[in-house]
């Protein structure tokens, strides 16, 4: 990603293509969020397009990568607004609170309800709970102190 960032700052196109060529050879499910993150900061439409396909494939795979907590809000909520990600929407719930908690962390906020709640802003809105069967926002969502009444 450095190589990238300074062909961009240089404007050194034949290189810019190379890097994105061997990031989009590597992306895989596990790493497609981190991508993510890093093709929507270079404008690379492409790459981002790209990472989001994977994580619709294999959107378990990509919530579970071990660096899935270290995403920005709009890299999350990018995510959040595709209809075509593979997941219950709980787990995928569950994956959010995992993200706010480590966001509060980030920001030094105490891991509260409210903190998790102001962290996650129009997230948490993206979660589509309808889809949820009762019995998995009964044991999830109304359980978690996030969800407002």
């Amino acid at each position: 990603m450095t190589t990238l960032y300074t062909a961009k700052k240089y404007a050194v196109p034949a290189l810019e293509a190379r890097c994105v060529e061997f990031l989009t050879k590597h992306l895989r499910a596990d790493n497609a969020f981190m991508l993510l993150t890093q093709a929507r900061l270079f404008d690379e439409p492409q790459l981002a397009s790209l990472c989001l396909d994977t994580i619709d494939k294999s959107t378990v795979d990509a919530i579970s990568a071990e660096r899935f907590t270290d995403i920005d809000i709009d890299t999350l909520c990018a995510a959040l607004e595709r209809d075509p990600l593979s997941i219950r929407e709980s787990r995928l719930f569950g994956a959010v609170v995992r993200w706010a908690e480590a966001e509060c962390q980030r920001q030094q906020l105490p891991v509260t309800f409210g903190n998790k709640q102001k962290v996650l802003g129009k997230a948490l809105s993206l979660i589509r709970f309808p889809l949820m069967t009762i019995e998995e926002f009964a044991a999830g969502p109304a359980q978690s102190g996030i969800v407002r009444q």
